[in-house]
């Protein structure tokens, strides 16, 4: 499984909400995250003024991570939320380890113009 931050900043609407009926809003979403087979490691509440909400999720793939926000931007409680992959050390590693491999055959517009 593949980890992930999601960030965003919750609405007026959600606040509203909030206000109106204080609730629990991690146990209310764990069915959600399960239909789509996401664990969640953190599920916190900021005072930011960019985002105010930050969740680590582990998910199968981006698939799932994308439809799920989507799904949570359109009910108005976030007027902004995003997601990124997160890597451990070792798998960053990895991934410029993959990168140093192939970059013999990148050609930079530099080189094509003869300035290079």
């Amino acid at each position: 499984m593949n980890k992930y931050l999601i960030y965003g900043k919750t609405s007026a609407d959600f606040a509203a909400a909030m206000l109106n009926k204080p609730q629990n809003r991690l146990e209310l979403l764990q069915p959600f995250f399960d239909s789509f087979n996401i664990t969640v490691h953190e599920f916190v509440f900021t005072n930011g003024m960019e985002f105010n909400f930050i969740s680590v999720i582990s998910a199968d793939g981006d698939n799932a991570i994308e439809a799920m926000v989507n799904i949570v931007y359109s009910t108005g409680n976030f007027s902004n939320i995003t997601w990124s992959r997160a890597y451990d050390a070792a798998t960053y590693k990895e991934v410029f380890e993959y990168g140093h491999e192939r970059m013999g055959a990148y050609v930079s517009s530099m080189q094509v113009a003869g300035i290079d």
